[in-house]
């Protein structure tokens, strides 16, 4: 905790930069070279990624300031966990933060990657669970909202190279994705070589996953 005066000032700017540590790994072990899941099973350099396995476990995220209550800062495009360790908080400055009119360099596999995007579809009953857990959203202002940003995630197709490839095997422990995001756990059923059928809620057939509040 900080004093509320360290959040003097800070309410007149639209955006702030979180510095943060990836403290739920998991897997501690950290290798110079990486498999990002949109580069499809090559490598890069760990630096060279966004990867959370880095030798200083330290993120970084740009994000939308809301409103600041006392010493309580309220975000939105927050792409961390609830519970995340906030080692500081920089606002944005568009002068110095953004390139300019130098040319913006990217590899090939950021612009073309090789992992295109994927459709994402709700059952009835994924839709009609969550207009019933509305009320139990922490962050979340709609259920609108919460489908934009499950979408977000799942269109990305953020499962791991071995998801991937265990999946195209068709066999089931590839299909199957889950996350959490606000209240919610969802889980998201790949099919191969198709789109994404997601669905919050009880099982119900060979497509849908589950959620629970």
């Amino acid at each position: 905790t900080v004093p509320a005066q360290t959040m003097l000032g800070l309410g007149e700017f639209s955006h702030v930069w979180l510095l943060w540590v990836f403290h739920d790994n998991g897997n501690r072990s950290v290798r110079p070279l990486v498999h990002p899941p949109r580069l499809d099973g090559a490598k890069q350099g760990v630096f060279a990624t966004r990867t959370p396995h880095r030798p200083n476990p330290i993120g970084l995220s740009l994000c939308r300031l809301e409103e600041i209550t006392g010493d309580a800062v309220y975000l939105s495009s927050v792409d961390i966990i609830q519970g995340t360790p906030i080692l500081d908080i920089k606002p944005f400055l568009a002068d110095f933060d953004s390139p300019g009119p130098d040319p913006i360099r990217m590899p090939w596999w950021i612009r073309d990657s090789p992992v295109g995007t994927l459709d994402v579809t709700f059952s009835p009953s994924a839709l009609r669970q969550l207009e019933e857990l509305e009320e139990s959203f922490t962050h979340f202002r709609s259920v609108q909202e919460a489908k934009d940003t499950i979408v977000d995630v799942l269109k990305w197709d953020p499962r791991s190279v071995h998801m991937r490839k265990t999946a195209n095997l068709s066999t089931s422990s590839g299909n199957l994705y889950v996350f959490a995001v606000d209240s919610i756990d969802v889980f998201a059923h790949f099919e191969v070589g198709e789109s994404i059928a997601e669905k919050e809620g009880e099982k119900e057939g060979e497509k849908e996953g589950e959620k629970e509040g």
